[in-house]
């Protein structure tokens, strides 16, 4: 017969199967019964605590739970140590910190309940945190076998690397030069963060000693651009150039994967003592695609430029050159930012430039004209399209507070003086609004248009029908602001109105003028463009089902580079039926939702891929502007002497952040 103490130590340490089903039965007890297995858990662990010996109690974990365990008729407190959950789940990253159980890829504390525990390794945060991690130790593993080689092939003397430094250690300090890089942090920043950074890691070194690191981050970044092009999918080039120190000079590619997710990179930038010619920027561009990328040049479909001479020029030669079947295409948004500089709007002008220096010169201002309008003043850029048109609408908006204003200023007497004068001959007062209200009537479709065609994605589909909307636009002459001040001015003159919107029309006209002549007169290179616009829009299943697909607008894709062989117009031919139903069913109600239906669907193989080609074109060269406004934004003046390997390292790992790097 057992004695008492016995069966005491057999219920205190029950068998692994007993506590998995009593935990069960725990997790299905009813609320009603709560309040007295309480009361009976606390006996029992009175009990407990004055048969246990104090070699017992010492064996005890203090972090571990005390889980109910009920056998027959009586309940006990089991002890599950964090160390038992983790070797049940061996594969799922768990560890103990501090006595207590911890996931390493959600860096979260869980409790040591196996039902939670349960739920928390079948959660989806949990597997994208396995997911995660294994990528990262991937790319780890990855970094190490290109520092090993890297070491190999380079000679370190008077680089500042030693032979001494263990790999981990190096690879420690390549992934924080990294990140300082990524963010746009100065390297010499590091210096102050050291004892941080440092805080339970690889110990550090110097700055001056980590900058010796940024070739090696730059050749990794560049190897991970030819391992993500190794299957050389169709590419379109952006490039373009910035007064920096001389000239930077910036190229990016684009193209689309098979899963049409669009993808655009930044390849190169180049930080030059001078302003490049033609001859110069086309060896440039082939340096890169040829020599760096090793990109086969049937591959390149497209060179997307703004609208100067010197890269028109260059992009002649790549096409004499290497590339003759070259598309050549003139960013449709700096086209259409031209425009606004033909409106004759002289008086507009010039006080738009007395305007615009009295916030900029005078912060009282700034504050005395938000406390007055409710609104903070719109600022204005040089080099943002349309800045200037948006400093104008949100002045006439609320030009009633205008005359408040300028008398209650204190700042800038001689810009408030120039002000003053427009403002207080009644002339000149009605030219000024006359003038505005028909700027900003004429420029607002336009400005719609700029905004909408600089986004990057599929709006190569998309520009033909902005364009058409335009000169729509144009031939209605609808100008509702312009007809609302000319109504205010003459105090219900019907006749003095319209006198009044027809002297207003004369104002815009030669931008309308440039405007018809830019995109429609034929044998110019924008008009080309707007052709090929027109070729590719019925990849888009809507304005495929709207204008009635028929053999002759297949033909018309002959025009777009990657789609002029013989066999795949052939292929289009012959899936032309399929695409007709399933564009009759498509339901698109956004351009991201039009990518999503081209790769769900099935048998419209030689369709998929016109539109892969056609998706990889884009109608403007903002990604390249972009570029400058990240420069712009993460280096100051103090750093206008960065090396061009740490300013081309520092702008690749920003604009292709999320799609190449994991750090």
């Amino acid at each position: 017969m057992e004695s008492a103490g016995a069966r005491d130590r057999a219920l205190d340490y029950p068998s692994d199967m007993e506590v998995d089903v009593l935990e069960e039965e725990e997790d299905s007890n009813c609320n009603a019964a709560d309040h007295l297995e309480k009361a009976d858990e606390a006996r029992i662990s009175r009990d407990r605590s004055m048969k246990r010996t104090s070699t017992e109690k010492a064996n005890t974990s203090a972090n571990a739970k005390k889980t109910r365990v009920s056998l027959g008729s009586s309940t006990q407190l089991v002890n599950i140590s964090p160390h038992q959950r983790v070797t049940e789940f061996p594969a799922e990253y768990l560890t103990v910190s501090s006595g207590k159980l911890y996931c390493e890829v959600c860096r979260t504390v869980l409790s040591v309940k196996k039902s939670i525990v349960k739920l928390h390794i079948t959660s989806d945060r949990h597997s994208k945190g396995k997911e995660t991690h294994q990528q990262q130790s991937l790319h780890q593993q990855r970094l190490i076998q290109s520092w090993e080689q890297y070491h190999q092939r380079h000679s370190l003397a008077g680089t500042g690397l030693s032979q001494a430094v263990p790999t981990e250690q190096s690879v420690r300090r390549i992934e924080t030069v990294t990140a300082f890089l990524k963010a746009g942090i100065p390297l010499a920043k590091a210096d102050y963060l050291r004892p941080l950074l440092e805080a339970g890691a690889e110990r550090l070194t110097f700055s001056t000693h980590l900058a010796s690191y940024i070739p090696f981050v730059l050749e990794v970044e560049r190897d991970k651009l030819k391992e993500e092009l190794k299957d050389k999918p169709f590419i379109c080039v952006i490039f373009d150039g910035s007064t920096h120190l001389g000239e930077m000079l910036v190229i990016l590619i684009r193209f689309v994967r098979e899963d049409f997710e669009i993808c655009q990179r930044l390849v190169r930038v180049h930080v030059l003592a001078k302003s490049l010619n033609a001859q110069q920027l086309a060896r440039e561009i082939i340096t890169t695609l040829s020599t760096d990328l090793q990109y086969p040049s049937e591959r390149v479909l497209a060179m997307v430029r703004d609208g100067a001479s010197v890269n028109g020029a260059a992009v002649k030669i790549l096409k004499d050159a290497l590339y003759p079947q070259l598309a050549d295409i003139i960013c449709i948004p700096h086209s259409l930012d031209l425009i606004g500089r033909k409106f004759d709007t002289d008086l507009l002008d010039s006080f738009l430039q007395a305007w615009v220096a009295l916030f900029s010169h005078s912060p009282a201002s700034r504050l005395v004209w938000q406390n007055l309008s409710g609104e903070s003043i719109r600022s204005y850029s040089a080099t943002r399209w349309w800045s200037w048109w948006e400093v104008l609408a949100q002045l006439h908006r609320l030009f009633r507070h205008v005359n408040v204003f300028l008398a209650g200023l204190q700042s800038c007497p001689s810009t408030v003086a120039k002000l003053k004068r427009v403002l207080e001959d009644p002339d000149e007062q009605i030219q000024l609004r006359l003038q505005l209200a028909i700027t900003i009537d004429m420029g607002k479709p336009i400005v719609q248009k700029t905004y909408l065609l600089e986004s990057d994605g599929e709006m190569v589909v998309d520009a033909y029908a902005c364009l058409q909307e335009l000169c729509s636009a144009a031939a209605v002459e609808n100008y509702p602001e312009t007809i609302a001040t000319a109504d205010d001015i003459a105090g219900g003159n019907a006749a003095a109105a319209a006198a009044m919107v027809t002297q207003a029309k004369v104002f815009v006209a030669p931008a309308v003028q440039y405007f018809r002549t830019k995109f429609n007169k034929q044998g110019t290179p924008m008009f080309e463009v707007v052709k090929l616009f027109k070729a590719v829009r019925i990849l888009c299943p809507q304005q495929a089902r709207a204008i009635g697909l028929t053999e002759a607008h297949v033909q018309a894709l002959r025009i777009v580079p990657g789609i002029s062989d013989d066999a795949l117009v052939g292929r289009l031919l012959e899936e032309l039926p399929a695409y007709i139903v399933a564009a009759e069913d498509a339901v698109i109600d956004d351009t991201h939702r039009r990518l999503r239906w081209w790769r769900n669907q099935v048998g419209l193989q030689a369709w998929k891929l016109a539109a892969r080609i056609v998706f990889a074109l884009l109608p403007s060269s903002a990604p390249a502007e972009r570029v400058f406004s990240l420069f712009e934004a993460a280096t100051s003046s103090r750093q206008a002497c960065l090396l061009c390997d740490q300013l081309e390292a520092s702008l690749m790992l920003q604009y292709n952040r999320g799609h190449i790097s994991l750090l």
